[in-house]
């Protein structure tokens, strides 16, 4: 995505250049006043660094978060998580759906696209003494948590669910908690720790 914007903001450049050649040309051979093709010369001109200002959020160049259309996501975990300490963030690398582009595979952060109420479910697959809490975060308070243990031997799942509201802009993660882990928190083709949502309408 980075680099598809880095193209996209080249190739603006590039006709940024080439509008102001043309109106230097139509300048040297126009002894008029401004005309109405000088002042849409000089509109598009103005248009490319205002687009590029919307690419840089949050020290982070990524598309602008404004988003008209449906919001859904769903990822998992494609391996099972180790030595996992308190508050840190559950990293969903898989994603199957993500319209609104919200979630970010190498964080684990969904950046909600649109304001609105959201449903938020996750799943956390715990195996042979393994136990963790995991809470779900919007934007820097915690909103709800899910606790899974697993007995000597046993392979169990757990599932939750939160309605809430989140604003444009803001972020939305799963993380352990201080207290309550230990061991691994599996995810495989048998069963997957997963993160899901989307806005109601």
């Amino acid at each position: 995505m980075v680099v598809e914007n880095r193209i996209l903001i080249t190739k603006q450049e590039t006709e940024l250049k080439t509008v102001k050649r043309e109106l230097e040309e139509t300048k040297r051979n126009c002894h008029c006043g401004s005309t109405s093709d000088e002042k849409k010369i000089t509109a598009k001109k103005v248009e490319v660094p205002q687009k590029k200002a919307t690419l840089i959020r949050r020290g982070r160049i990524i598309p602008p978060t404004s988003h008209d259309g449906p919001v859904a996501f769903y990822g998992y975990m494609s391996t099972p998580m180790t030595n996992i300490g308190g508050h840190h963030t559950l990293v969903f690398d898989v994603i199957k759906t993500n319209s609104g582009n919200g979630l970010h595979p190498t964080t684990g952060v969904f950046t909600a696209p649109s304001s609105g109420f959201y449903v938020f479910t996750w799943t956390i697959r715990e195996f042979d003494s393994s136990y963790h809490s995991v809470e779900l975060v919007v934007n820097g308070q915690e909103v709800g948590a899910l606790y899974q243990h697993a007995g000597p031997g046993e392979d169990d799942m757990s599932s939750t669910i939160v309605v809430i509201h989140v604003n444009e802009g803001e972020d939305v993660f799963l993380r352990t908690k201080m207290d309550f882990n230990q061991g691994v928190i599996n995810s495989s083709i048998h069963g997957y720790s997963s993160f899901a949502g989307w806005k109601l309408n």
